[in-house]
């Protein structure tokens, strides 16, 4: 038997449980994928980039940082790579950032 969640008298949701997907979720609700806690990454230049909605530093060191995310990871790659603003879920570092990677 198929259990669902009755909304307004129409099943809706089925209710064993799936990864949410965060980016078909926005879209689907006309929002932002950060509105639902997807990163929201600003690179200003190749010197400074802003990581917000992380879920912690995982790694960190002066050529690399990987922070945690819903989906899996982001490393950012670079050297003198220097944490300037930490807060719960906002990040600011400085340095010469060579790349960023997204992990699943």
């Amino acid at each position: 038997m198929r259990r669902v969640i009755e909304l307004y008298g129409q099943g809706v949701v089925d209710l064993r449980r799936k990864k949410l997907d965060l980016d078909s979720a926005a879209e689907k609700l006309t929002l932002p994928g950060e509105a639902l806690g997807a990163l929201l990454v600003t690179v200003i230049g190749r010197r400074r980039i802003l990581i917000e909605n992380h879920l912690g530093i995982e790694q960190y060191s002066e050529e690399y940082i990987r922070l945690g995310d819903r989906a899996g990871a982001l490393c950012v790659y670079g050297s003198r790579l220097k944490i300037r603003v930490l807060g719960k879920s906002k990040l600011a570092l400085e340095g010469e950032i060579r790349s960023l990677e997204w992990e699943a």
